[in-house]
């Protein structure tokens, strides 16, 4: 019982820190660009020429051209580059202008936020290749190892990363390296803007900057691109409790889900503001529908769904928008081995056919769940019935995430590594669920 006497423990512990603040701002609009360039063109006509004027609308033009656009997922960044030819004559001199847009379309869908249409006969390789820490289980604290990972993270470009939690940090490793490199937190643990202390949440938000739960800080740090430095997002405070939080998950619209094992609760925070939402649960613990016992991981699905790890409760809930009573959607209540329960489950994704996939902690291993809940689970992962460090088996899974491909990455964190689980889509359609 010892691997998950952390659930239990500090359940009414708070401490104060800063909050917040709201920076940025926002780019021109189309109607804005267009009245400086008219402008622009009617000053310069006034004081030399058509010619002039052109050139000086041109310029304004550059200027404000360098301006982000931003939809739910992509950003794009249009620049203007002005070529001038001169052609002479015997009897004039010809200039003309010529002006060349380029656009550049940076997509951020990284792939942690939305779900993926996974066949509903797929299986997986049941053994599992060590992408990050020490295949034998040994804690490190070099960048090829890990001491207590707890959340990942990967996105679209294949790039993972690792919440190593006792060495107080977040881990980067491009696809094919076993080698990191730290882009969160200094290795020491502390409370300064450049540390973090004991952080058990990472995810990436569409812009490239770094989420974290900074769980022992009690705060929400965000790290922006190439800056090691974090801002405050949220902290506990005297109008915004925010407890020892287990998981932290981004939707499309960079609202950020934590799930506080103190408070027994699951809260949402808006873009630009330091005060959480209750989307379920809350003080005291309990195990009816509107309560929640320790609870660990948190899902949002693309129809707004949230599913929460109940931990303590030994099942997962799923509440639909606007509702704080759940629905039990995996395992019943009570802790155990067989294939309609859990035994402390810490994690949870869902694909695009609300087929529901859980680390299941107690037991040692993966399993997923159909939409039609009383038929149980199915074991997909760690199905040899006993932990352990061979490449079958897992210690406690902490965390597991898809890559864009339907790979399953699994956080083993009492072998102290990463494990990448190959999908096996099946050669012909999948028989009717119907």
């Amino acid at each position: 019982m010892a691997s998950y006497e952390e659930i239990y423990m500090d359940l009414n512990t708070v401490r104060p820190i800063q909050s917040m603040k709201r920076t940025g701002k926002l780019p021109p609009s189309n109607w804005t660009l267009f009245s400086k360039i008219f402008l622009g063109t009617v000053a310069a006509l006034m004081l030399g020429g058509a010619t002039a004027g052109i050139v000086l609308a041109t310029y304004i033009a550059v200027q404000d051209a360098q301006t982000t656009t931003t939809s739910t997922i992509t950003t794009t960044s249009a620049t203007t580059t002005t070529t001038t030819t001169a052609t002479t004559t015997t009897a004039t001199t010809t200039t003309s202008v010529t002006t060349t847009t380029t656009q550049t379309t940076i997509t951020f869908s990284a792939v942690g936020i939305y779900a993926l249409n996974i066949p509903t006969c797929a299986t997986w390789n049941d053994t599992g290749v060590t992408v990050s820490g020490n295949q034998n289980g040994s804690i490190g604290y070099d960048l090829s190892s890990l001491n207590v990972p707890v959340s990942i993270f990967i996105d679209n470009n294949d790039i993972l990363y690792v919440c190593d939690r006792d060495n107080s940090r977040i881990l980067k490793l491009y696809p094919n390296s076993t080698a990191a490199v730290i882009v969160a937190g200094n290795g020491t643990a502390g409370n300064e803007s450049s540390q973090l202390r004991g952080p058990k949440g990472v995810a990436i938000d569409q812009y490239g900057a770094i989420i974290v739960a900074d769980s022992d800080n009690y705060r929400i740090q965000k790290f922006l691109p190439n800056s090691t430095i974090g801002i405050t997002l949220a902290s506990n405070t005297s109008y915004n409790a925010l407890g020892q939080m287990r998981d932290l998950h981004i939707d499309v619209n960079n609202n950020i889900y934590i799930t506080d094992s103190d408070n027994n609760v699951v809260g949402k925070y808006i873009p630009y503001s330091s005060v959480g939402i209750v989307l379920g649960g809350g003080n005291p613990s309990g195990s009816r529908l509107d309560q929640l016992f320790s609870p660990f991981g948190n899902f949002m699905d693309a129809n707004n769904s949230l599913y929460v790890a109940d931990s303590g409760n030994h099942r997962v809930l799923k509440y639909l928008p606007g509702s704080l009573n759940g629905t039990i959607v995996a395992g019943n209540g009570t802790a155990g081995t067989s294939l309609y329960q859990l035994n402390v489950p810490r994690s949870i994704i869902v694909d695009n056919n609300g087929y529901i996939y859980v680390a299941d902690a107690g037991n040692n291993r993966v399993v997923k769940w159909t939409t039609n809940y009383t038929a149980g689970g199915v074991c997909i992962m760690g199905c040899t019935g006993t932990g352990g460090i061979a490449a079958n088996q897992m210690r406690a899974p902490r965390d597991l995430k898809f890559d864009r491909y339907g790979n399953i990455f699994v956080t083993d964190q009492s072998n102290q590594r990463i494990q990448k689980y190959l999908i096996q889509l099946p050669t012909s359609s999948c028989p009717s669920t119907g």
